[in-house]
């Protein structure tokens, strides 16, 4: 992982003062198995963007890692890239499985199909907050391109346009 800036104040930040300002990470993969491995928050919980061509993938594939990422802190998932809707639905289904009485915070998903990468990291950055049990544990928010080149620079350049 290769941190990207400490402290980033979202653009909305002053509506949500309870929230601490974010730690931007990149983790590029060359596939979305290593993810797991790879991705060491140093926050308890953390967020993740995930830019990822998941046409291919198989649920159990897409299933195991989102069980990892979950075991590990993930409280907040922006999905982008083709089949990104999918994508977030196994997410949402194995959280639900993880906690089948619906006792713990909302581990919160989205998906951005209609968004360029640019419009999806900039949500990403400045408006997606995990729900209010995680605010003052989620300080790490972990942008991670899969598989491209060409993401990775685009997530480079639209967090260092701020």
């Amino acid at each position: 992982m290769e941190k990207l800036a400490n402290n980033v104040k979202s653009e909305i930040f002053d509506v949500l003062p309870l929230y601490p300002l974010k730690d931007l990470w990149k983790c590029s993969v060359v596939d979305i198995e290593s993810l797991g491995a790879i991705i060491t928050p140093t926050s308890p919980h953390f967020g993740l963007f995930l830019a990822l061509d998941a046409l291919l993938l198989d649920v159990e594939r897409i299933g195991r890692v989102a069980k990892g990422l979950l075991q590990k802190g993930l409280v907040y998932l922006c999905a982008w890239g083709p089949d990104c809707e999918r994508v977030r639905d196994i997410f949402d289904e194995i959280a639900i499985g993880m906690d089948p009485e619906q006792d713990k915070a909302v581990v919160m998903t989205t998906w951005h199909s209609d968004e360029s990468l640019q419009e999806a990291v900039w949500f990403f950055i400045n408006s997606a907050f995990p729900d209010e049990a995680y605010a003052r544990t989620c300080q790490d928010w972990i942008c991670a391109p899969i598989g491209h080149s060409d993401w990775e620079k685009i997530i480079r350049e639209s967090q260092s346009s701020r």
